[in-house]
């Protein structure tokens, strides 16, 4: 807790506790000439209550924190009776009081001391519950964004072992497309490395990455109609986590096979009342299915912590099989 906050609770405190004591003084009083012709018993009174908060809240409350709690009401008793014992003496050696040793006049101090002494250790609890409340909280951040940073270097390699394994394929047999490739890598990359570090990016700009990588993916297909990738005109300015649908475009182009059938791979962003719908579609090799998903299967589990980390009961997640088809669809609410 802030050091401010921390003074600006034991102030309030005080001043509570003063307002308290004056209008139970003026009650019993009837009059403000009592509290006037007073003070200096009011001052004393004062005193005796911070020594008795304090002792609490700075000595005897780490008993409970060690969870010693008979050593702490034992204390309590004790350093109550003994105090109140030692200042009601000394009160009346400084203001004549003769009753000190009378039972009935000393047992309310040592009751109001007892209370006071709780009430310093309430508050120590107060502003130690409040600060172990913040560390868990941060802690908590740093995981997430710990988590968050493996994830995302998961992802990174992933997507770069792809692309240079289809460079490769290119430089000898088309090295103009190898050329335009290393340069659209060049963009992707920087995307990753600077846009990418960022907690939220545009969706505009996220869609411009994505076309990046489809454009530079679908060169092994040879056709333009291979790939279909249907998205709005014009974006809204709505921010989302960087890279979120990547694991879509790299399954799709990973386990996607040639057929005759065209598209291939299909995308689709729509934007609906605040809500983003993804939806892909791809063709792929039945029979072998089983076995590179073995291999790469590591994208989709991760987008699925993602979700979890960033967008707790914002989304809804949906894939499915139908024949040599794999469909996939996020809803979310960023």
């Amino acid at each position: 807790m802030n050091r401010i906050i921390k003074v600006i609770l034991h102030l309030f405190y005080w001043m509570v506790f003063s307002l308290f004591s004056g209008l139970v003084s003026f009650r019993l009083a009837q009059g403000t000439d009592f509290l006037v012709g007073n003070m200096d018993v009011f001052l004393f009174n004062a005193l005796w209550a911070v020594i008795q908060f304090y002792l609490f809240y700075f000595l005897f409350y780490r008993f409970i924190e060690q969870q010693k709690y008979i050593r702490y009401f034992a204390y309590s008793v004790a350093v109550s009776i003994g105090l109140s014992l030692v200042l009601f003496f000394v009160f009346g050696l400084l203001f004549g009081f003769t009753e000190v040793h009378e039972m009935g006049s000393i047992i309310p101090p040592m009751v109001g001391t007892f209370i006071i002494g709780q009430t310093g250790s309430l508050l120590r609890g107060f502003i130690g519950w409040f600060d172990d409340l913040q560390r868990k909280q941060e802690m908590e951040k740093m995981l997430i964004r710990n988590e968050l940073d493996v994830l995302n270097a998961q992802l990174n390699p992933h997507f770069l072992f792809n692309t240079l394994n289809n460079i490769d394929s290119l430089i000898f047999r088309q090295p103009q497309k190898a050329s335009e490739s290393l340069i659209t890598l060049s963009e992707i990359m920087r995307y990753m490395l600077y846009d990418a570090r960022e907690p939220k990016v545009l969706l505009s700009r996220e869609v411009e990455h994505y076309q990046r990588i489809i454009r530079l993916q679908s060169l092994r297909f040879g056709s333009p109609q291979a790939i279909r990738f249907d998205k709005p005109d014009v974006f809204p300015e709505i921010q989302v986590a960087p890279l979120l649908f990547l694991p879509f475009i790299e399954n799709a182009f990973k386990y996607a096979v040639k057929s005759d059938g065209l598209p291939m791979i299909e995308f689709r962003l729509t934007i609906s009342e605040g809500e983003i719908c993804w939806t892909g579609r791809n063709q792929f090799q039945a029979e072998a299915n089983d076995q590179t998903a073995r291999r790469g299967g590591i994208g989709l589990s991760n987008l699925k912590r993602r979700l979890e980390l960033l967008y707790p009961e914002k989304y809804s997640l949906e894939t499915s099989v139908s024949g040599s088809v794999f469909f996939a669809e996020l809803k979310l609410k960023p």
